[in-house]
């Protein structure tokens, strides 16, 4: 894993400056998505613990608000992300109310898959601390859930979509719902219709359709052209999230 645990700030697709919070080893998730940019999962698990030391985070945190860095350039958001599912850690909310008192300014932003949040429902409470959560449903069948997202076995589609929707009736800051389309997959109109219906259950602040930015983990996985891409998503009433021009290393 990385010596350091806080990455950037970054320029982000959506948040503009962020600094970037990983919580895990390389490639530890609950799902093994085939468009993953950071590779194929090497840890598919649901287990919740320290992956990695409260204290080195909470370290790592206080050197950077001391740095120079910080003080010419401080960014506007505070995102966990990373190299997995930032929600596995099991410190995370301790260590989001720590974030908020360090960075008073800063909001806090929590990019996760959302599948962890009907098996554990202490999550909802840890998660309250966030000012913007950022969830995925790529898929609303369970044939396009298993294609694309290939989840832990306890994981399911039904059991996902509860969680999501248990999310948006504790949760009080905003949860904009990010779904990844891949050609072929999940951009039928079958497919289509079953989004829409998910997405009218959740009733999230804002829909962003992603796509492919950088080489998936699976070979062969596409993004529809960009006329189409906009097409999906006024028929689900979001956005498509554009790629930055290659001027950073990261986007989140």
């Amino acid at each position: 894993m990385a010596k350091k645990c806080i990455f950037g700030p970054i320029l982000s697709r959506r948040l503009g400056s962020s600094l970037g919070i990983n919580l895990l080893p390389y490639k530890t998730c609950s799902l093994d998505c085939i468009y993953c940019e950071c590779g194929a999962t090497t840890n598919l698990t649901i287990e919740r613990k320290e992956y990695v030391p409260t204290s080195q985070v909470m370290k790592d945190l206080k050197e950077y608000s001391c740095s120079s860095r910080f003080r010419s350039a401080p960014p506007s958001w505070v995102t966990f992300a990373g190299w997995g599912e930032p929600t596995l850690h099991s410190a995370l909310g301790e260590i989001a109310r720590f974030i908020k008192k360090l960075f008073p300014e800063q909001k806090l932003v929590l990019l996760t898959n959302g599948t962890l949040f009907a098996l554990y429902e202490e999550l909802l409470e840890e998660v309250k601390e966030m000012d913007l959560i950022i969830p995925s449903l790529d898929a609303a069948s369970p044939e396009a859930f298993q294609a694309i997202n290939r989840p832990h076995p306890q994981i399911t589609l039904d059991t996902y979509v509860e969680g999501l929707r248990k999310l948006g009736k504790h949760f009080s800051g905003e949860m904009w719902l990010e779904v990844f389309i891949v050609e072929g997959v999940n951009d039928s109109e079958r497919e289509l219709n079953f989004l829409k219906e998910k997405i009218t259950l959740l009733s999230p602040h804002r829909v962003q359709i992603n796509t492919l930015d950088r080489k998936p983990a699976q070979e062969g996985v596409k993004s529809p052209p960009l006329h189409r891409l906009e097409e999906i998503a006024h028929f689900l009433g979001g956005e498509v999230i554009l790629p930055l021009p290659r001027v950073s290393t990261v986007v989140v």
